[in-house]
């Protein structure tokens, strides 16, 4: 299983910005976490936590497809060198502000500048490996290999901020979100070989279209996604706080992580034949079904069992996700279009956690888990819309 991802590390240059892209968005697992325990300790409150948290997330979400375009026309090495270096200014600057007590607005406005400039890198190194390898099997299992960089992230992101925050101090957890973020990105950008060159004006950047109806509902896809992963995890942390056993939200998590790493791993060494559309449509509808059980799960060792399976979808389905942006757009514009998706994805999971978070106090945790299994079924219906209505005529070689 592991052979296909033995011969993409052999091409020039494709282990160090892969590992260098996996530093680079270890912030997307950091600061979100970082920031929820260090202005809840300092202030006491968890909304005011919670918002400006959020505000990192939606500025994100905001400035993805920004990002995404200015790279596809004048090349990642400038976008992430400034957008790092912004990132980490905010990140300090927050710490600052909190520190001194400063007026919520204050919080609110370097969490903005932190979360907008933080750079997409996972989009990047898609865009790095599609340079690389063009369109075809290897490709697919490279986008796979980057799902499992995804599940690593949000495996090990959350365990380090823990430890420092509780162990040494929050200011030191969100401290060291901002640097290994910096080095990562820094050291990516420095990568200059496998950075796609920038198309600007001359090559058509601007005039080759977008198949923006399909972009639309494969961003509602990943919406979907994005708030059924919310959802998820925030029922999960208060079921296993019902149970009695609140410490153990952070192991079932990692089970379901581990799932979807493995899946991922799986998914990305076989030569699959059938289209992309429909890997795509299947992988909604299989997180759906491996989704509905939950709300009859009944103790935590039977919720452990279930979220691995769904974890098990997960990856695969994104891997599908961001390749039928890969075929159906003109290579010109890949960057920006895959970084639509991401956008869907940020967008959905501040919804999913605020949505989750209702259905607790009406109606406790093991009910509440109907809000991921409706958005799970949701989103495969607007996947089976995409693959038979919005599939765009033209496919493009990337090359």
């Amino acid at each position: 299983m592991l052979k296909p991802y033995a011969h993409l590390m052999r091409r020039p240059g494709a282990g160090a910005f892969c590992a260098a892209g996996i530093l680079g968005r270890m912030p997307i697992s950091m600061i979100g976490l970082g920031i929820v325990i260090l202005i809840a300790q300092e202030s006491g409150s968890y909304g005011l936590a919670g918002a400006v948290s959020g505000v990192a997330v939606i500025a994100g979400a905001l400035t993805g497809p920004v990002q995404g375009r200015l790279v596809d026309r004048f090349g990642q090495r400038r976008l992430l060198l400034i957008g790092s270096v912004l990132c980490s200014v905010g990140l300090i600057g927050l710490l600052v502000a909190v520190r001194m007590d400063a007026p919520h607005w204050v919080l609110y406005l370097v969490s903005f500048v932190a979360g907008g400039t933080r750079p997409q890198v996972g989009s990047f190194v898609r865009a790095r490996w599609t340079h690389l390898l063009g369109r075809g099997r290897a490709l697919q299992t490279a986008f796979a290999l980057e799902a499992v960089g995804d599940e690593v992230v949000f495996i090990v992101g959350p365990v380090l901020v823990t430890a420092l925050a509780t162990q040494v101090s929050p200011y030191a957890a969100l401290l060291a979100a901002a640097l290994i973020g910096l080095g990562g990105t820094i050291w990516l950008a420095l990568l200059r070989a496998s950075d796609p060159p920038g198309r600007g004006h001359s090559e058509g950047a601007e005039r080759a279209p977008l198949p923006w109806l399909s972009l639309l509902l494969l961003s509602l896809i990943g919406l979907g996604l994005g708030a059924t992963l919310g959802s998820t995890e925030v029922v999960t942390i208060a079921f296993t706080a019902a149970e009695g056993e609140p410490a153990m939200s952070g192991v079932v998590l990692a089970v379901w992580a581990l799932g979807s790493l493995l899946a991922g791993l799986w998914y990305g060494s076989v030569h699959w034949r059938a289209p992309v559309e429909r890997r795509l449509l299947l992988g909604t509808v299989a997180l759906a079904i491996t989704l509905a059980p939950l709300p009859w799960v009944s103790n935590i060792l039977m919720l452990g069992a279930v979220l691995f399976g769904a974890g098990m979808t997960i990856a695969p389905t994104m891997v599908a996700l961001t390749a039928c942006v890969e075929e159906w757009v003109p290579p010109q514009r890949l960057t920006e279009a895959i970084t639509w998706t991401v956008t869907g994805i940020l967008f959905g999971v501040a919804p999913g956690n605020a949505a989750a978070g209702h259905a607790i106090d009406l109606w406790g945790a093991s009910k509440a888990y109907w809000v991921p299994v409706t958005i799970g079924i949701v989103c495969a219906v607007v996947a089976s819309i995409s693959v038979t209505f919005a599939r765009p005529d033209t496919r493009f070689a990337h090359t």
